[in-house]
């Protein structure tokens, strides 16, 4: 098997979300030194967010990116606007304690509205679509989905019939659907925002 050697680029990889951005970010090379309250390296989702959020207090903010808004995994991710960690934060609870679990399941609904607060604010053109469904292939996935919906009144759990109506396979047991949770194109939500910012 023969590898080939990475190209090494400052443009975005070619991609679905490369080929649909609805901008192509020409921001200007920092020659010398600017004056700012704020330096933020690399312009991906952290650092593009913390530039928003700066700038809405006032700040004046120097947003440092090597390559492109977006360069790196911000702009190449699967795009789904979700407050999961994999598995419910309870799992947790021996290590961080009632009150960090508390936190976490806070902090997993809050990253889901600031998105969505950010793209209405700023009418941000990132084909932002509501509703996330996930699939269970092992009854062990049922299981933990029927424990985390104890937790989550939003998750409708869906049994193998009702799963086809979202996802067209007899390979599922079931699953769960939430309408509070979505998709975006991730690059055009990350350029959408350092707009914003500037």
């Amino acid at each position: 098997m023969f590898l080939k050697a990475t190209v090494d680029t400052t443009e975005h990889a070619p991609s679905y979300y490369a080929a649909s951005a609805n901008w192509v970010t020409n921001y200007p090379q920092l020659e010398g030194s600017v004056d700012v309250d704020v330096a933020i390296v690399g312009a991906g989702f952290s650092g593009v967010s913390t530039a928003v959020e700066l700038c809405e207090r006032g700040y004046k903010v120097a947003l440092i990116e090597a390559n492109r808004i977006s360069w790196g995994a911000s702009g190449r991710n699967g795009g789904q606007i979700i407050g999961g960690f994999g598995r419910n934060p309870s799992a947790f609870r021996m290590n961080i304690g009632d009150e960090g679990v508390d936190a976490v399941e806070k902090m997993s609904h809050e990253c889901v509205e600031i998105i969505k607060e950010r793209i209405e604010k700023y009418n941000i053109q990132c084909d932002l679509k509501w509703g996330y469904c996930e699939v269970a292939l092992k009854n062990r996935h049922l299981k933990d989905y029927r424990q985390w919906a104890e937790d989550e009144p939003e998750m409708v759990l869906l049994n193998r019939d009702e799963i086809r109506q979202y996802i067209n396979s007899e390979l599922y047991l079931g699953g769960y659907y939430r309408e509070d949770w979505g998709h975006i194109q991730p690059l055009n939500l990350c350029i959408g925002e350092a707009r914003a910012a500037e």
